[in-house]
């Protein structure tokens, strides 16, 4: 009976950590035009700097991260924004970091947008869409 037992619990434990896992795994939705669902989000560079601005507009109960990478994908910074705020800012200096491309990706429980960002000593651009270019 013992062993009868113990080979159900085992069973059960081995169906709820594959649904678990399973859950954990399901893709993102990659939102077009930079808006999803919940969210949505603009960026311009601020002219004659290697400043980037980003601002969000989502809605309130939703928990939104922010996570800047380089093309390695180590994370150069990450933030979470919390549920009661609506409307988001944050400016993103890449004048010491090393020219290459980096990429914001912001998202929820269930969508994401993911912006790629080319940075190279004489400008700063947003690459695919809309692209910002500078000129000295």
């Amino acid at each position: 009976m013992k062993n009868v037992m113990k080979t159900m619990l085992a069973a059960a434990c081995v169906v709820w950590m594959s649904s678990a896992s399973a859950a954990v795994l399901e893709p993102k939705v990659e939102c077009k035009n930079n808006t999803c669902e919940k969210f949505r989000v603009g960026m311009y560079r601020i002219k004659n700097t290697l400043t980037m601005n980003f601002l969000m507009e989502k809605e309130k109960g939703e928990r939104v991260s922010l996570r800047l990478m380089d093309k390695k994908g180590k994370v150069i910074h990450q933030e979470s924004v919390g549920k009661s705020i609506i409307k988001f800012g944050r400016k993103f200096n890449f004048s010491e970091v090393e020219d290459g491309l980096y990429i914001l990706e912001i998202s929820n429980d269930h969508e994401r947008i993911v912006k790629n960002i080319h940075l190279s000593s004489k400008e700063v651009r947003e690459v695919q869409g809309r692209t910002l270019i500078t000129m000295n």
